[in-house]
């Protein structure tokens, strides 16, 4: 009910301008409307009245950061991160997205190879930036096998893409089929693509890359040959 939940942050606010807890709730809700830059305007009252809530809502601002392709605020962010969680693997994820959304996708593929051969057992979430910074790149088979070892992952039980998104599995299958795609595997890239739809991905974001991977299985008319020279009487 997110229309009802802002409604009563509001109302919180009108009856004491300094809530920070209610500005944070506004703020939340206001990422789950797609409201992303007001979203952000209100988590950052939120801190500016209680600084103690940067650990409670940091997923929230890293999302909405990211909604709203803020590439500087995410590297804010991904510092933050990383000040307090100096030997948190992931800390190379935040880092290696706010580089993606900076257009250094080079720099972005540097990062997080260097945070997967630092990490004994490196978490599906770090391949899956992986893929990302290598498809922003134009390398489709290495995005292919760094979001294959997120799939394989993500399927023994690491459920680190929550971090990344609300609707992880739909992002995974759709990464990957756009990965596909670009690799020329035209089969695997309408199945991954379908399967992304399902899992709760609108059928909008994948219509034309899931046209495009059907239409590439399709196999080019051979022109008929016809005599070159008319026939003698």
């Amino acid at each position: 009910e997110l229309r009802l939940a802002l409604a009563d942050a509001d109302g919180a606010l009108e009856a004491d301008p300094a809530s920070a807890p209610a500005y944070a709730l506004r703020g939340e809700t206001l990422r789950r409307l797609g409201r992303a830059r007001p979203a952000l305007e209100a988590f950052d009252h939120a801190l500016a009245l209680d600084p103690d809530l940067k650990a409670e809502t940091f997923r929230s601002r890293w999302l909405t950061a990211r909604a709203a392709r803020d590439s500087s605020r995410m590297l804010a962010l991904s510092r933050e991160y990383a000040a307090t969680h100096p030997d948190d693997p992931l800390r190379h994820y935040y880092r290696g997205w706010a580089f993606i959304e900076l257009g250094t996708p080079g720099v972005a593929i540097n990062t997080l190879v260097e945070g997967i051969k630092a990490t004994p057992d490196p978490p599906a979430l770090l391949w899956f930036a992986l893929g990302r910074a290598y498809a922003e790149s134009g390398s489709w088979q290495e995005a292919v096998t760094s979001f294959e070892a997120a799939r394989a992952l993500v399927q023994a039980g690491d459920t680190s893409l929550v971090i990344h998104s609300d609707r992880p599995i739909a992002d995974l299958f759709g990464a990957l089929g756009r990965a596909y795609l670009g690799a020329g595997r035209c089969v695997d890239a309408e199945t991954m693509l379908e399967y992304a739809i399902s899992a709760g991905a609108p059928a909008s974001e994948y219509a034309a890359a899931l046209r495009e991977a059907r239409l590439c299985q399709t196999p080019t008319p051979t022109p008929t040959p016809y005599p070159t020279t008319t026939p003698s009487a």
